[in-house]
């Protein structure tokens, strides 16, 4: 709950700071405050060979949800967000037990920050480039019917790179998709990846 508490208070202040300077700012135009919601097809890899008989697979992860704003930092554009979102995998071995296949379905629930340089491609369409960095809230096991919480996880941290591009449907409303590639070995076992995909509304 501490990493939380810093991290939301430490967007708020730099969010308000740079809005501040914006105001004064001879800069080109950037989205304003904005809100967004979404999901992924979200992998990962594990950090040590798997067995045989044993793959990591993706699988649909819903909703992601957060804020987003458009701001200058040292004449660069950004655009910074924090939010929910969920990683997680689809994990299946070989049961020597049953004789067939098991599906194991791990959901890992983050509170991220992120921000992307955007890169214009005509007058709707951008590129994007950027980091994120997350804080465990906890998670779930499902097997078969049976679903766990996963309690030793909270205030883990996640980073990695985002990669991907946006197009605008109209002055307010755009959609975005990028990838995902985890840095931090998650837990000691993981690194995440998946497809991130998002519908956004800009005030």
């Amino acid at each position: 709950m501490k990493n939380i508490v810093t991290i939301c208070l430490a967007v708020f202040t730099f969010i308000v700071a740079q809005d501040t300077t914006a105001s004064v700012s001879q800069e080109p135009q950037l989205p304003g405050w904005g809100i967004y919601v979404g999901g992924a097809f979200g992998g990962a890899t594990s950090v040590d060979d798997l067995p045989d008989g044993h793959s990591i697979e993706s699988r649909l992860i819903v909703p992601n949800i957060g804020v987003s704003k458009g701001m200058f930092l040292g004449g660069v554009p950004l655009i910074v967000g924090a939010g929910y979102h969920p990683r997680g995998y689809t994990y299946e071995f070989d049961n020597p037990f049953t004789g067939s296949k098991t599906e194991v379905e791990t959901q890992v629930n983050m509170l991220d920050v992120w921000a992307t340089v955007p890169y214009p491609i005509g007058d709707r369409a951008i590129l994007q480039a950027g980091f994120l960095l997350g804080t465990c809230l906890g998670g779930t096991q499902k097997t078969d019917d049976e679903e766990e919480d996963i309690d030793d996880i909270e205030g883990e941290l996640d980073y990695g790179i985002m990669l991907g591009g946006g197009f605008a449907i109209t002055e307010q409303i755009g959609v975005n998709v990028g990838y995902y590639i985890g840095l931090a070995e998650f837990d000691e076992m993981m690194k995440f990846n998946g497809l991130i995909f998002n519908l956004g509304y800009n005030f």
